[in-house]
């Protein structure tokens, strides 16, 4: 058997000593200290692994704290849009049927869609989005037909243009120059000799001058097949072509061509046929 002879002096004492080692406990010695130090290697990556683990768990686990709270937020965001659009949608009929607009059912108002479709990560936000662009639509065409009536109600003859006592209406009477049984095509009304005449809605003035039987008189073209007539006025405040405003003086009154007495005549003409005037006016006559 190998052995390693190791002599060991010790000078003080002026002696030897003589070791005798067997080569293999050299080997084990060797193989023990590499041993330990590759144990010691592992031991030190398996405690750094885990507290980078232990590190990495933590922040993972702040995230989803956080993700949590964040998707409780847009939860209720959510939910709460979701309640500001079934109002809007409500608000949205209860305009149309103020204007006169079709009501949408409320399984119209879902937009539902069929086929093949690519996959959503959230299919309520993406209904949602459908339903809003639906109800945009929906308001544009509110808008439009809001415009379409403010325009219509603009030129509508609603309010009276004098303000006094009506002493004969609309309707068949006995003509009192003649006593003949015919169509008063309007309504007299009397008021004080020069009480300023307002046009009853805006409009274009067609004709300002004399005319027979009416005396001095004004007609204003209101759009949409509307008009108005004054008749028997004392003065005119307009001219063909004027552009007038409802409430604007436009004549004063008076007693001008075939009259009895000082008084308005005041029609209104739809499609070009007298029609009783009572049936636009939305204000109270004041003097009755």
């Amino acid at each position: 058997m190998e052995r390693l002879q190791v002599l060991v002096a010790l000078k003080r004492r002026n002696r030897f000593f003589n070791l005798s080692v067997p080569a293999y406990a050299i080997y084990l010695g060797i193989a023990g200290v590499v041993a330990v130090l590759v144990l010691g290697s592992l031991l030190g990556s398996f405690a750094v692994s885990r507290l980078t683990d232990h590190g990495r768990l933590g922040k993972l686990a702040r995230e989803n704290t956080t993700l949590k709270a964040q998707v409780a937020s847009y939860a209720a965001a959510m939910d709460t849009f979701r309640q500001f659009l079934a109002k809007a949608e409500q608000m949205d009929n209860k305009l149309r049927a103020s204007i006169n607009l079709p009501l949408i059912p409320g399984d119209i108002r879902l937009m539902g869609i069929g086929g093949s479709q690519p996959p959503s990560p959230e299919p309520g936000v993406d209904a949602m989005l459908r339903r809003l662009r639906f109800e945009q639509q929906s308001m544009a065409e509110i808008e439009g037909a809001v415009k379409q009536q403010e325009s219509r109600l603009t030129n509508m003859p609603s309010i009276w243009p004098v303000q006094g006592w009506v002493t004969s209406g609309y309707g068949y009477r006995r003509d009192p120059f003649t006593g003949a049984r015919t169509l008063h095509p309007g309504l007299d009304i009397v008021a004080p000799a020069g009480t300023p005449v307002e046009a009853t809605a805006a409009g274009h003035v067609t004709y300002a001058g004399w005319k027979s039987g009416w005396g001095r008189c004004v007609e204003i073209d209101h759009g949409g097949g509307i008009r108005t007539f004054y008749g028997h006025c004392r003065s005119l405040k307009v001219s063909v072509g004027d552009n007038v405003f409802r409430g604007d003086e436009i004549a004063t009154v008076g007693s001008s061509g075939r009259s009895t007495g000082t008084h308005l005549h005041y029609g209104v003409l739809a499609g070009g046929s007298w029609t009783n005037p009572g049936n636009y006016i939305l204000t109270q006559l004041s003097a009755n």
